[in-house]
């Protein structure tokens, strides 16, 4: 590792999560070194130093707040909502197919690229998708779930904090449930030796490698979600977590994805760019319009589904849940479901539409 690389890499980010936080951005120490990084990658390729396992710690960090709030009443309800989320999952896909569909006839290239670039799965595990389809280009891919990324990254928590109810009431009932939870934390926790919680510490990151050893989808965060869950809903005393060590995880998290972004395949990309950027805008208008739908007759607020249905970006949007006071267990276990119906299910779903619309345009 080049360790003069590394340091600047941090300092800019640091630099960015600064900047962002003076002018009272959104989720400032993720989006600010998201960009920072970003632009350094743009202006400078290679200058950028910033191993895999750094971004990894940070999400392990996310992941175990997230496992930590989990309750019994958290369980059943997921339970309860399954059939929903995996209705989401698939009406999701249904509609990022209808997309990109309508996106290969817009750019006139082949469906496969276009639908694999819609699909909001992840950029790499996407593009390693497409590696396995004849038709689907693997460089157009990337450019498309660039775009999305991009997208989602500076859309979504924007307008999850808009459409928010105001800074004093949103306070107030985070201050409110924070206070419900540690009733029943401290309740169940009773039975468990204060201490137990520390010694059980390492289960956490070793439970985030065992999960991308056997390749699971977002395995650095799915790993101690279950973990830390479970134990939480035993009444394990988990520690709490510092509030300079949630920020310096999300500055982690913020280099790590800017790092991963490659700005300068939209600015090169004259046709593709600008319509990739135009479609994921599409996606979260989408996301959008459903969510004030489905909160009209349900009881969680418009923010809480706006997160749960935000096409990618599972470590911020997770982030957002918890400033923003939304039911964080339910914007996990909705993206989480569909992280895993889209790698699992799209690629087959993908090559039937593909095969299908083969056959109508040669017979027509």
């Amino acid at each position: 590792m080049n360790y003069n690389k590394f340091i600047l890499t941090f300092l800019i980010g640091l630099a960015g999560g600064g900047l962002f936080h003076a002018a009272h951005l959104p989720l400032p120490w993720i989006l600010g070194p998201a960009f920072a990084a970003m632009v350094l990658n743009a202006l400078r390729p290679g200058t950028i130093e910033w191993p895999d396992w750094i971004g990894y710690a940070g999400i392990v960090v996310v992941a175990y707040l997230l496992g930590q709030s989990m309750t019994l009443e958290t369980v059943i309800m997921m339970l309860h909502d399954l059939p929903w989320m995996l209705t989401a999952a698939a009406l999701w896909v249904a509609v990022c197919l209808l997309v990109g569909w309508g996106f290969a006839r817009a750019a006139r290239i082949d469906i496969a690229t276009a639908m694999l670039g819609c699909v909001p799965g992840g950029l790499t595990q996407m593009v390693l998708i497409a590696d396995h389809f004849k038709q689907a280009d693997p460089g157009t891919v990337a450019i498309m779930q660039t775009s999305r990324l991009i997208v989602v990254l500076y859309t979504v928590p924007f307008l999850a904090t808009w459409i928010a109810a105001p800074a004093e009431a949103m306070q107030a009932a985070a201050a409110a449930s924070a206070g419900a939870g540690s009733i029943l934390n401290e309740a169940a926790a009773s039975q468990w030796p204060p201490f137990l919680g520390w010694l059980l510490m390492p289960l956490v990151p070793l439970s985030a490698w065992i999960t991308r050893r056997l390749g699971l989808p977002a395995g650095e965060f799915l790993g101690p979600v279950l973990v830390v869950g479970a134990l939480a809903i035993m009444g394990n005393p988990w520690p709490d977590v510092p509030g300079p060590l949630l920020a310096a995880a999300q500055l982690l998290i913020g280099i790590f994805i800017g790092k991963r972004v490659q700005l300068r395949m939209i600015w090169i990309n004259k046709r593709l760019g600008p319509l990739s950027l135009a479609t994921a805008c599409l996606l979260v208008a989408i996301t959008a319009g459903a969510s004030w739908l489905i909160s009209t007759w349900t009881v969680p607020t418009i923010v809480t589904w706006f997160l749960a249905l935000a096409p990618g970006g599972l470590g911020e949007v997770a982030v957002t849940a918890l400033l923003l006071g939304a039911d964080v267990s339910q914007v996990t276990a909705y993206q989480l479901t569909r992280l895993f119906f889209v790698l699992l299910v799209a690629p087959p779903i993908v090559r039937l539409a593909i095969g299908r619309l083969t056959r109508l345009s040669s017979s027509g």
